[in-house]
């Protein structure tokens, strides 16, 4: 029986298993034929993702600079260096006691993040393939994400192109990262894929009240594991007891009032952001909402297909950005 995390201090559910909630063998069945289901659809999608991500042409960046701070971790393999055109960077835990974190997001050219599709912001695909589902996550733990980004999806915040599972996997990491899903309001477990596939070890990090809403859900679901903040907004405490669960570094992909709670809380170490060509999205969805304390230290150019598209990866810290 798995440990759940509440208030800052470990608790133990009354019961965890089938059987300890006294479900009838009919209910058993049902049980096991949902999963078998959900497994079925993981199989698919798995599959799907891995295809669309091998066939993807993508144009590869340019550097404009490249002046990383002394003690970032320099990631990358052959392919990757060759299509980045040079190494991703990722931050050490600032503070030990707490995980790593990075923001993901592409803008469309007027500065906006809203969209239901983010694909539509026009990044291209060598943002989607090499840096959002790829070195963005390869060396992360966990991956992050709003309610709102995954109620009712079919989706699972993983790498796919073979050769960055193959990195990942060279890093001694496990196939997915720990997925994290944050909800003050609770939502309906049975509606998202990354919450059923007991292959899949996932976190739903939420307050007391939206616990309630969903504690039966998770009982019938042992592999998620919920903790459960005093307020919300107290994230400092659920990324030390993330940092407590084994989490070093925290990849978080939305959505936005996510990503401002995180700002504001002064949790954000890395801000991979890709700009593109064409104005769009949601008006007056800007990622920062407020200054960050954040400069520039890689500056990247898409070519081909993705010209005109701009990648900047930014550290926290006092300097200006280049020009």
């Amino acid at each position: 029986m798995r440990d759940r995390l509440r208030g800052g201090a470990l608790y133990r559910p009354a019961t965890v298993g089938p059987a300890g909630l006294g479900f009838s063998a009919g209910r058993l069945i049902a049980v096991s034929r949902t999963r078998d289901a959900w497994r079925d659809r993981y199989a698919a999608f798995t599959a799907r993702k891995t295809q669309l991500a091998a066939s993807a042409a993508l144009p590869p960046y340019v550097t404009a600079f490249d002046a990383p701070d002394p003690d970032l971790l320099a990631i990358g393999n052959d392919w990757s260096r060759a299509l980045f055109d040079g190494p991703f960077y990722v931050s050490p835990p600032r503070d030990p006691a707490r995980p790593a974190c990075s923001l993901v997001f592409v803008q469309s050219a007027d500065g906006n993040t809203g969209a239901d599709d983010p694909g539509t912001l026009g990044g291209g695909d060598t943002d989607k393939h090499l840096i959002y589902e790829g070195l963005s996550r390869i060396a992360a733990d966990a991956v992050l994400a709003g309610a709102e980004t995954v109620r009712g999806a079919e989706v699972i915040f993983s790498v796919w192109h073979p050769q960055l599972v193959a990195l990942r996997a060279a890093m001694g990491l496990p196939r997915h990262p720990l997925q994290i899903v944050a909800t003050m309001r609770g939502l309906v477990v049975d509606d998202v894929l990354l919450l059923n596939v007991p292959e899949v070890d996932a976190v739903v990090l939420t307050i007391a009240s939206g616990m309630r809403l969903m504690e039966g859900a998770l009982r019938e679901r042992p592999w998620v594991r919920p903790v459960v903040m005093d307020a919300a907004d107290h994230l400092g405490r659920a990324f030390d007891l993330l940092r407590g669960m084994g989490t070093t570094r925290l990849s978080c992909v939305g959505g936005r009032s996510l990503a401002a709670h995180l700002l504001a809380a002064d949790l954000v170490d890395d801000v991979y952001l890709t700009t593109a060509p064409q104005t769009g999205g949601t008006p007056g969805t800007p990622l920062f909402q407020r200054p960050w304390n954040g400069r520039a230290i890689v500056r990247k150019y898409g070519t081909g297909a993705d010209t005109d598209v701009v990648f900047e990866h930014l550290v926290r810290g006092t300097h200006q950005r280049p020009a």
